[in-house]
């Protein structure tokens, strides 16, 4: 027996940095997923297998978080203590951990979700959400709000909000146009870049935040009512916010401002914590490619599929 867990990536809608404050967040999952494939073995040995970082090899009486293996040993970790046998882990992922997708939490949650069904352990989104949440945040520090592992959870376009712990997936959905800024800056060390640069700002910094906050609040309504346009205009909105932040930049800008001269694009912005990745487009187009060293159109689109398990 085998147990074949996926998870989609996310890209960031509505919400950063706010999110990290106890405000919503609009988070969206995407068509690009993180497969993993437990099979039991009869020992302690667990093996790893990663198509994008080569294999590692442990125990479970000598398990260490190790780089770049750190995510997926932490939720190991988590169910240590009901892990009689170790298991082969084999990783399969449709996109690369070197965009800002998600795919931190994306194998995090495909991870857990296989143990879990392994073990018979009963998991509701809302554990599996919890559960995930904290391995990430063990995993980087204590850093990590929890949207991406709710759009990997649940699926779709999802309202999401840290404190207290809420989710819920919307069922319409929306094209998006995505590009890939070339270069991207960890999101802990962009907030760290923010939280030096106001460190002496401590108000206004604040005030942005809670506008960051009201775009997601405003935002979470017309994405519930399926008002695109409107939805657009307040990705528009928190655009100018995230420049306020600092966390714009000259390529980033220029991005933004193709997108917005497209007809079909209702509003655009830097999606994740900004100095670098991605910038998205409410709506969707097929015809422009930015054309500058590094830049890539992704083939992303929303997904009303969440995590999903078997045994096979």
């Amino acid at each position: 027996m085998q147990l074949k867990a996926s998870a989609p990536g996310s890209l960031m809608i509505l919400g950063e940095y706010a999110v990290l404050h106890g405000h919503p967040a609009l988070v969206a999952a995407i068509n690009q997923s993180i497969t993993v494939t437990l099979t039991p073995r009869n020992d302690e040995h667990i093996e790893i297998h990663s198509d994008l970082h080569g294999v590692y090899s442990t125990s479970l009486s000598s398990l260490i978080i190790e780089k770049p293996f750190h995510f997926v040993l932490t939720a190991i970790k988590f169910y240590r203590s009901q892990l009689k046998f170790g298991f082969n882990l084999k990783i399969e992922s449709q996109f690369t951990d070197q965009m800002g997708l998600g795919s931190s939490a994306a194998v995090t949650v495909a991870t857990l979700a296989a143990i879990a069904t392994w073990l018979n352990i009963k998991m509701t989104p809302i554990r599996l959400l919890r559960d995930g949440r904290q391995v990430v945040r063990e995993a980087q520090d204590g850093l990590g709000s929890g949207a991406d592992v709710a759009a990997s959870v649940y699926g779709g376009l999802v309202h999401y909000q840290a404190q207290p712990l809420f989710a819920e997936s919307f069922p319409q959905l929306y094209p998006l146009t995505t590009w890939y800024s070339g270069f991207k800056t960890k999101t802990i060390d962009a907030i760290a870049r923010v939280n030096q640069h106001f460190s002496s700002r401590v108000s206004l910094y604040r005030s942005i935040i809670q506008s960051i906050g009201e775009c997601a609040k405003q935002g979470v309504q017309y994405a519930q009512e399926g008002e695109w346009a409107k939805l657009g205009e307040v990705m528009t909105i928190q655009q100018g916010m995230m420049a306020s932040l600092g966390v714009s930049m000259p390529r980033l800008n220029e991005m933004v401002d193709a997108l917005h001269a497209l007809p079909s694009i209702l509003g655009a912005k830097i999606s994740g914590a900004g100095l670098g990745d991605c910038v998205i487009g409410l709506g969707e187009n097929n015809n422009l490619v930015f054309k500058q060293d590094g830049v890539k159109s992704l083939p992303l689109a929303m997904t009303r599929t969440g995590v999903t398990c078997e045994k096979i």
